[in-house]
């Protein structure tokens, strides 16, 4: 997703190949096709792929997922070094020092020439030849760093003598949040010593210390306590647990439910249960000392004054049951259909997404996402640059369609579509065509726009495309450049109405720009916040315990995937590829069903071109007069399996445009 943390494929070019005797010298921001040979640091490399070696990026011949190492150079020449712009001759008895090194952001540091002495008129036999070092030349500074000010990716600017480049939107200090490329930091330095001419002997600088702000008390995060035991639920009659009240003298044992929110815990291990607060030291109930809970997230209370417990039923008493006289069975009737609002009646629903997939610094989704997805029957979505794949990639993609998953479009090239590298037709309709090509014609429908930012008219353009029915929602880029962030991210409503708008939280392994607090476990938050909403919620991911921006630790990615397992199971969440997901909420609008007044078979709205368009199975509940175990379902001459939910209500799932509905029974 972030165009400046992993190296993309271009519009290939030709090259001619360099003279056998001294191979081309390394450029930075330049194009080389696989097999190409070039100088750095006295060695020769060899291209293994097409690429282009942004400066940005701090990517150089040293990376060996890029190049190979061929072998110190045979008249090579060196790669670019600041040099004087004239070669002195050495005078006897100056002790010359080694030439100073420019440290790139990222790769090994070039191993420094030896040090030598040049002595009397009468030398020895050997005499080592050394460089002598001559003033370099003050580096530039760029415009000074402001704090308050917003910078975008590739914004350069200096602050105490350094300059530095922004790896994307930042507000934050350079001197403080800089690392090399894909470090996840917002900064990297480019240069050290602006405005500053250095001498054989530099001596250190130290730079005024500029002052920071002191650091605002971060608002405590909600988490799910731990009960320390156990209280019995009431039985019906009872008086319910009582709710916290303001001006209340509360005494120790007393259990109180909070104002707002059922209180959720843990007892005996990763299980949650309802709970209460218990007072563990008598006070006067106030605003300053109130419980709080927040459903699912957790809550926040003053453990010196209360305790949790978890909520069990109680052995209550069952009322002795009225006999009821058998009914005379009626022929079984269809009364009432519903759509349920996620497939299998699920509460809410979600999606993962892996952008980068041909980026080859995100390779574990080859190696650790899918192995872990199929292990537990779950289905993610893998975002494809198209221009930019191996034989290898293609394989990997064909295995992920066959293990359910979806293959959406992350662009042919990875160019932010903000820029003169963009075209529409390439990045979204060539990307299709690629797709199409090397996947045995498959048709792909959902798209990701690099650095998730879009101008109006490249938006327009991909809405305008047959194949696509929906996107990942970007930020706005309006008339003038700017670009408005923030309201891309959320979640989803059950009835949503943009399908190119559909919002998203991004994981980063500190929760940055995340919906939820850092230092939370924003993966699970995000599926919580799904169910308590009803909505739809997808997660934005990169690799999985690979190189790649932000990978997501293997450990942690297990124990996300199997806490998703367990709503799954429960029945609260539904687990799907965005493009199905959008299918269906438009097919639940579309593909309306129509119960017949015989009651024995239901019809769908076939013929309306929005319900071909979206058409997919849908789960219908009915509601039956008369049923009993003989009860049938079925469509276009096949039986339909139905879970039967008790009370003559029934689950079913079925394809809007395979025909009617029809339903049968023994009575």
């Amino acid at each position: 997703m972030k165009s400046n943390r992993w190296l993309s494929a271009i519009v290939p070019a030709l090259f001619i190949a360099a003279p056998a005797l001294a191979a081309t010298a390394w450029q930075a921001d330049t194009y080389y096709v696989a097999g190409t040979v070039v100088a750095y640091n006295r060695h020769d490399y060899k291209a293994l792929v097409n690429q282009t070696d942004y400066a940005t990026t701090g990517w150089n011949p040293t990376n060996a997922s890029l190049w190979t190492d061929l072998g110190p150079s045979a008249g090579s020449t060196p790669s670019p070094t600041p040099s004087p712009t004239a070669t002195p001759t050495p005078k006897p008895s100056i002790t010359p020092v080694q030439d100073p090194t420019v440290v790139p952001t990222q790769g090994p540091s070039p191993t420094p020439k030896p040090t030598g002495v040049v002595t009397t008129p009468t030398p020895p036999a050997v005499t080592p030849i050394v460089d002598p070092v001559w003033p370099t030349p003050a580096v530039n500074c760029y415009s000074t760093w402001t704090a308050g000010i917003t910078y975008n990716g590739g914004d350069k600017v200096s602050l105490n003598g350094v300059n530095y480049v922004a790896n994307w939107w930042t507000q934050s200090n350079p001197s403080t949040n800089n690392g090399p490329a894909g470090s996840g930091k917002d900064w990297t330095v480019i240069s050290t010593g602006c405005g500053v001419t250095t001498t054989p002997t530099p001596k250190p600088i130290t730079p005024t210390p500029t002052s920071v702000p002191p650091t605002a008390t971060p608002t405590p995060a909600p988490t799910i306590p731990t009960a320390t035991q156990i209280v019995a639920s009431k039985c019906p009659g009872q008086a319910p647990f009582p709710t916290w009240t303001a001006g209340t003298n509360y005494t120790v044992g007393t259990a109180v439910n909070p104002r707002s929110n059922t209180l959720t815990v843990h007892y005996g291990g990763s299980s949650t249960y309802p709970g209460v607060f218990v007072v563990k030291q008598a006070h006067l109930a106030s605003a300053a000392n109130e419980p709080q809970s927040y459903g699912s997230l957790g809550a926040i209370y003053d453990a010196t004054l209360w305790d949790v417990a978890a909520v069990f039923p109680a052995p209550c008493a069952t009322p002795t049951p009225t006999p009821v006289p058998t009914p005379t069975p009626n022929p079984a009737k269809i009364t009432a259909v519903t759509v349920d609002t996620w497939k299998g009646g699920a509460t809410g629903a979600y999606s993962m997404l892996h952008d980068d997939l041909c980026a080859y610094i995100t390779d574990g989704q080859i190696n650790y996402a899918d192995p872990e997805l199929v292990k537990r029957g779950l289905v993610a979505a893998f975002g494809i640059i198209s221009g930019n794949c191996a034989p290898y990639h293609w394989t990997a993609a064909q295995t992920f369609i066959s293990h359910g998953h979806e293959i959406y479009s992350h662009t042919r090239n990875h160019y932010d579509s903000n820029t003169a590298n963009w075209v529409s037709s390439v990045e979204i309709a060539q990307s299709a065509q690629d797709i199409a090509t090397n996947l045995n014609g498959y048709q792909v429908s959902y798209f990701a726009w690099p650095s998730d930012i879009a101008p109006d008219a490249p938006l327009a353009y991909l809405r305008s495309q047959a194949n696509y029915i929906g996107g990942r929602a970007p930020n706005r880029v309006d008339a003038s450049g700017t670009i408005t962030y923030g309201q891309a991210v959320g979640v989803n409503s059950a009835n949503f109405t943009d399908p190119y708008e559909v919002q998203w939280d991004l994981f980063t392994n500190s929760g940055q720009w995340s919906l939820y607090p850092q230092g939370s476990e924003i993966l699970n938050l995000h599926v919580d916040a799904a169910i308590a909403q009803g909505g739809w919620a997808t997660r934005t991911m990169h690799g999985v315990n690979d190189t790649s921006y932000e990978s997501v630790p293997l450990a942690r990615y297990q124990a996300h995937l199997d806490y998703v397992k367990t709503k799954v199971d429960a029945g609260l969440l539904w687990v799907a590829t965005p493009s199905n997901v959008i299918r269906y909420r438009f097919a639940r609008q579309y593909c309306v069903p129509t119960l017949a007044t015989d009651g024995h078979h239901i019809d769908f709205s076939a013929t309306d071109p929005q319900c071909v368009k979206y058409a997919t199975p849908i789960t219908l509940e009915l509601t039956l007069t008369g049923s009993d175990a003989s009860t049938l379902f079925g469509q276009g001459g096949k039986a339909l399996p139905a879970k039967s939910l008790g009370n003559g209500h029934y689950r079913v799932d079925v394809l809007p445009t395979a025909g009617s509905v029809t339903m049968s029974s023994g009575l």
